[in-house]
Formats: structure tokens, sequence, C-alpha cells
């Protein structure tokens, strides 16, 4: 992927003298779903695919956008950024140009060829990726210091103001911070993480696509957040410490939880279960206790699908197909639902079988759904090709 980005950018600009090539990983979260807003726990890991950018500072103040994937070129003076369409691919390259411009972090124009081998909507991150990639080729391109961390919570603004998508910080982080042959424990409060280290045995870890398309922001996401918001402005009432579901213990939910919404309660329940959840999944990985980490992840979808209802039909028959074959362990959707992704701890063995399932799903849903087995995950961040020819 880096010499085929790098040889577009030739193809469109002339030549690669001085290109840089910068590449984001996507995540995926083995468990703590929805918990990142809600200043909770997540445990993600950084994945074997993700967002590659090529790019190159002009001496004047154009900007030359390229996506290879969707065919589009984007120009303009680099203080004059055209509409941003949200959920469209140039929103979130545009943002982060913009947010640093305004910084005063990027001066001048470049041009720029965008490619990966992440989806869009597959549940994967590719939106936090191509953020994270777009401003770690800028970081490079102009030179100004400004931490990792920083450039994270950045790039969640970007998906905030531009993208209108109200997500935790997690998706970024994970792209911009996790380690090789590592999951991240992160404390999305604090911004704490621990590097837990991936041990599998023979275990390994199964992606498994179901071609549903969901876009977040015409999703119910931002409406769940609202809803857990609505939980904290109630449970507040009882105890003036709480400013997140975070806060709320397992004692103060079951004393009022009758005050609140069949609905909300729901919410509230998942979110206060999950975080713990997500502690003890990172436990039982460094105890390498894989069939507890498995119902975890198992008792994670059921909370998903049924208190804070973001799975759907095709989801929940992955994760029974996965279920229902020898040798795996667990298996949740991941992401934000409403279409994407699931994820199985599955024995190496199992691996054919649990491929041969998929026959099924293609018959009852007509859809063709991917699967591929995460045998390594890339290096937090970035990786770069300086070359002049």
């Amino acid at each position: 992927m880096f010499e085929s980005v790098r040889t577009r950018f030739t193809d469109t600009f002339g030549d690669a003298h001085g290109v840089e090539v910068t590449m984001a990983p996507g995540r995926v979260n083995l468990i703590g779903e929805y918990t990142d807003f809600n200043d909770g726990f997540v445990f993600p890991m950084t994945v074997d695919r993700g967002a590659y950018v090529a790019m190159r500072p002009r001496t004047d103040q154009r900007v030359s956008i390229v996506s290879v994937r969707y065919e589009e070129r984007i120009e303009y003076a680099l203080d004059q950024m055209p509409k941003v369409v949200p959920g469209h691919w140039s929103c979130y390259v545009l943002g982060i140009i913009e947010e640093l411009r305004k910084l005063n972090l990027v001066t001048g124009g470049f041009d720029v060829v965008i490619d990966g081998d992440l989806h869009l909507g597959a549940g994967l991150s590719s939106s936090a990726a191509l953020e994270m990639a777009t401003a770690l080729a800028l970081q490079g391109a102009f030179g100004f210091e400004m931490s990792r961390i920083d450039i994270a919570t950045l790039c969640q603004r970007v998906e905030h103001q531009y993208a209108n998508v109200l997500c935790g910080i997690m998706d970024q982080f994970a792209s911009g911070l996790g380690r090789s042959g590592h999951a991240l424990l992160l404390d999305c409060r604090s911004l704490t993480h621990v590097d837990i280290p991936l041990q599998l045995g023979d275990y390994r870890i199964v992606i498994m696509s179901s071609e549903v398309k969901r876009a977040l922001a015409s999703s119910a996401y931002n409406h769940r957040r609202q809803e857990c918001e609505a939980g904290v402005a109630l449970l507040k009432q009882y105890d003036s410490s709480v400013t997140a579901l975070r806060d709320v213990t397992p004692d103060l939910f079951e004393a009022h939880a009758t005050k609140l919404s069949s609905t909300i309660q729901q919410r509230c329940q998942h979110v206060i279960t999950e975080n713990q959840r997500t502690l003890d999944a990172s436990a039982a990985l460094l105890a390498s206790d894989f069939h507890r980490f498995g119902e975890l992840m198992t008792a994670s979808h059921v909370s998903l699908r049924d208190n804070f209802e973001v799975s759907c039909d095709e989801l929940d028959y992955l994760v029974e197909l996965a279920l229902g074959t020898e040798g795996v362990l667990g298996a949740r959707m991941t992401g934000a639902g409403f279409g994407g992704c699931t994820i199985s701890l599955a024995h190496k063995d199992s691996i054919d079988t649990l491929a041969h399932q998929l026959s099924h799903y293609q018959a009852c849903f007509n859809l063709t759904p991917g699967m591929f087995v995460l045998k390594m995950n890339l290096e937090a961040g970035v990786f770069r090709l300086s070359k002049a020819p």
C-alpha cells in the first residue's frame, strides 16, 4: 500500500520527490462499547489495515487532495475551505486541515493522495485512521510540535464539528497510540492507559464484516449519547459527585433505577456493567484466562443487543454463528453497531470451519460477508517512507 499510494502520487503530480507516506491504523474494540463518551474504560487494539496519506508541501497556498478509492479530487486555496459534507470522506480531511490552519500550524499549500484498505462505515474506525494519518502527515510536512494525545483530541473535535458525530476519544486514541502486539486499556476520563500484551496462545482474533453499511451521524449514535446524559442528569440529583455514568455505582443505580424511564434505565445499565466487564476482561487477558475473556465478550454483545439496542439482525446472526462453532470462546459486535463488524475469539483450528459457516449468512441475507484473522496489529499511529528518487 505504501508503494501504491506513492506511485499514484507520481502519476498525479509528476514525481515523488520529497514525498512522505504516512499511515495510521484502524482499530477493533475488544470490549468496552459506548463507554468512552461516558468517561469509562475501553479496550481496543489496532488492526493490520489503515489509512495512507502521501503528502508534499507546495510553494504556494493551493491544496490539492486526491482520493484513490473514491476517485475524487478537491482543490482550493488554503484559506478558502470548500463546503463540508458530513459523512463524506473529505469532511475528515478538510476538518483536520482547517483546524491546524486556524492554529497557524499549517501555513502553506500541499499536494496529497489518500488511499487505504479500511472501508468507511465498516466499524473499524476508518474515519479516525484517516483523521490521524492526515494530521500526522501535516505534522511531518510542516514540522510543528504537538503530542500524540493532543493530536488525538484534535481529531475527536473534527469528528464532532465536521462529521456531526459526538464520538468519544477511543478511536482516535487507539489509532494514534496503539502498540503492535498489545491491546490498549484506556481510561477515557484521565486518558491514562496501559498496554496489555496480546499473548493469545492458540487463539486468534477473528473479524467478520456484515457488509451492512451504517453512517454514524444518521444512526442512533448521537441519540444514545443524549439518553446517557439524561440518565446522568437524573442520577446526579441523588449523588452530586456524578458527572458521567462512569461515576454511578451499582448500588446507586439499583436504588434509583425505577425513577428512570425503562429506556434510560436500559442504557445506563449497559454502560455501568460494560465498564466492569472491560476491567474484568483486561485482567482475564493478563491472566491468560481466555474462557473468561470470551464469556465477557459474549455478555457485552447481549447487553448491546438488549439494553443499548444498537445491534441488528445481521450482527446477531454472525455472533450466533460464531458461538455455535466449536473452538470459539466468545463473540460480539464491535464499534457503533447498526451494521459493521463482529469480533470473535477463536481457536486456530476452528478458523476454517468458521469461514465455511459464512455461506449460511450469505444465503440468509443475500450479502457476502468478509472475514479476516488478525495475525498482527500495526504500531501506534504512523509509518513513514521518505524517498527522493
